[in-house]
């Protein structure tokens, strides 16, 4: 379809096609075999590609390369069993830099059960992934903080010890005189 960024030509009415705008997702459509035949307008705002882009080429050109083959194994495995379709990624954002998404994707099925389209969304959540790895990383910094009191702690405790016991040959020997 030479019109396949436009959401009449895969058959969304005007309405839905306005509500795909507002949502802050990126939604888009595939064949059964999953080839791109309908990306938001928004996704193609998000990369700074045209949709026709998207569709033709689809997402491996946005996709971080360390993400691709197990988005891919993933893919692959929901178009090979018609299971729902769920991963994380991150995708080049029309500013140049990686930001994470969560992918989704359920199959439209016929009266026979046979596939005839997927309906997908992309979610930006790359606030959340960063927030949750400075938790990490503010969670080891406290554990290490922690490891460090409680060796210092053991110094203070060995170096008591060793004071009470002067302190009682001390009071010994002068008890003696």
């Amino acid at each position: 379809m030479s019109d396949s960024h436009d959401a009449s030509a895969v058959g969304i009415d005007s309405s839905t096609a306005a509500l795909l705008e507002i949502i802050p997702v990126q939604v888009w459509t595939a064949r059964p075999d999953g080839m791109l035949d309908f990306v938001s307008a928004r996704a193609a705002a998000d990369f700074g590609v045209a949709a026709t882009r998207l569709v033709d080429e689809g997402w491996l050109g946005v996709l971080h390369p360390d993400d691709v083959a197990p988005t891919v194994d993933r893919w692959t495995h929901s178009l090979a069993t018609g299971e729902p379709y769920m991963v994380e990624f991150r995708l080049r954002r029309g500013h140049g830099e990686f930001e994470w998404y969560l992918a989704r994707a359920e199959a439209q099925r016929d009266a026979e059960g046979r596939i005839t389209r997927w309906v997908g969304s992309n979610m930006n959540i790359h606030e959340q992934k960063e927030l949750q790895r400075r938790t990490v990383a503010l969670l080891d910094q406290v554990g290490e903080q922690a490891r460090e009191t409680q060796a210092a702690l053991a110094a203070l405790q060995s170096a008591k010890q060793i004071a009470e016991v002067r302190v009682q040959q001390l009071e010994a020997a002068l008890a003696r005189r």
